[in-house]
């Protein structure tokens, strides 16, 4: 998959920089897992939903790399933010990182700034948009990923959509993998919904989760 397949025109081109410092916070974005299953699966396609300020896209493009592998991210996203990050306005890391602007959230240009300042560019491919609506396009086109990583909504019917809406994208032989099973119990709760009917084993530890097909 190319960065054309989604847009007539490069969302990346004629950025400017100066207008969006650099800010790549995340939280858990270069944990092991994510050089694990890469060196696992040696994926052509990565399927990102959740990438915020892409922190882990980042991550995940740079050992790709490293391991001279000829990938492609795809970043599914809304960058409108998650129920919690409309709980607090003082908090810098959520509410006030939407950078809103006539209360609008602006911070999916911090994430193509990020992008760009990592050279990552030609890898990485934003789709803006919700996650069943992304996965119903990739699912219409035939598109089948070695990785699928879920971070988006900690809700449980969310996280137990996702799961269903993008298993079917992931190739036989591939991964699904999430975060956050330690923080948000109703991701552990869907997580462990979702695979009880199909069998299928959970590894992980005690925040990140993964599932074979």
């Amino acid at each position: 998959m190319q960065l054309s397949d989604l847009h007539a025109h490069n969302p990346y081109e004629k950025l400017n920089l100066k207008a969006h410092p650099a800010d790549v916070r995340g939280w858990g974005s270069d944990a092991p897992i994510f050089a694990e299953l890469i060196a696992r699966t040696a994926p052509r396609l990565i399927i990102e939903v959740g990438s915020w300020k892409g922190a882990s896209a980042i991550h995940m493009a740079d050992t790709c790399t490293q391991l001279g592998l000829d990938a492609r991210i795809v970043c599914v996203d809304t960058w409108l933010g998650a129920v919690e990050f409309w709980d607090d306005q003082a908090d810098e890391e959520r509410y006030q990182s939407l950078r809103l602007r006539h209360g609008y959230p602006q911070v999916y240009y911090t994430f193509l700034a990020n992008v760009v300042r990592a050279g990552h560019q030609d890898t990485i491919i934003p789709f803006p948009t919700t996650s069943l609506i992304g996965a119903s396009w990739l699912a219409k086109r035939g598109v089948q990923a070695d990785l699928v990583y879920l971070d988006a909504s900690h809700d449980y019917d969310d996280v137990l959509a996702d799961c269903h809406a993008y298993w079917p994208l992931v190739r036989p032989g591939g991964v699904l993998f999430g975060d956050d099973r330690n923080t948000f119990i109703e991701v552990e709760r869907a997580v462990q919904d979702f695979c009880r009917p199909m069998a299928l084993t959970i590894h992980g530890d005690e925040r990140y989760w993964w599932v074979t097909k």
